[in-house]
């Protein structure tokens, strides 16, 4: 019987000065520790796969697996369906109530300024009620007014039987004095819109 081999046969004389250092007390270590215990009768022969069912949990644990994953996945939805209901939300900063026209003495509105951005836009809902119906292709206008002269238009909508909130965007400032008004325009109409709302 031979005995243990040298590490010199191992690993030859072409190694740099540290590696070959580590590697012979590594060498040391191992021929320390001896040889790996004898095999068990137990594990002599190796087990049939065929007779055992697969399981990466045992039984007793799938359940409480598949309930944690059911929360997790609960929690997920709910998590983002709150997060994205929040970002619709609306806070308003000021209000200003418009009354009918004339040409509208049922109708009313009420526009909810928001604050203003970080790039200067300001958030509205404009909700009317009680406005006539429009002709084909005709719409409603909203102006801003200053010193009750309309200076910028804010948007156009169409508006449902009832009650409509339409949401805009300006890019402007908007002074406390300032007003709005709203117009009807209809197709083939000749001439200045007409004001059915204003504030």
């Amino acid at each position: 019987m031979t005995g243990p081999p040298e590490f010199r046969d191992l690993v030859g004389d072409d190694l740099p000065a540290e590696e070959r250092a580590r590697l012979e007390r590594v060498h040391e270590l191992l021929m320390e520790a001896g040889p790996p215990p004898e095999l068990p009768p137990s594990l002599a022969k190796a087990p049939d796969r065929a007779t055992q069912s697969p399981s990466w949990l045992p039984r007793r644990r799938l359940g409480t697996a598949l309930a944690l994953a059911a929360a997790i996945a609960l929690i997920a939805f709910l998590g983002g369906y709150l997060a994205g209901y929040s970002h619709n939300s609306f806070h308003s900063s000021r209000q200003v109530a418009m009354h009918g026209t004339s040409a509208a003495r049922l109708a009313s509105g009420l526009i909810k300024l928001g604050k203003p951005d970080r790039g200067g836009n300001w958030p509205m809902i404009v909700t009317v009620r009680g406005l006539p119906g429009v002709m084909p292709r005709g719409y409603y206008e909203l102006y801003l007014t200053r010193n009750g002269k309309r200076i910028l238009r804010c948007g156009s909508f169409n508006p449902k039987t009832g009650s409509t909130s339409v949401r805009f965007s300006v890019p402007y400032a908007i002074r406390s004095s300032d007003g709005w008004v709203v117009t009807r325009k209809d197709t083939g109409e000749r001439g200045p819109e007409t004001v059915v709302l204003k504030t």
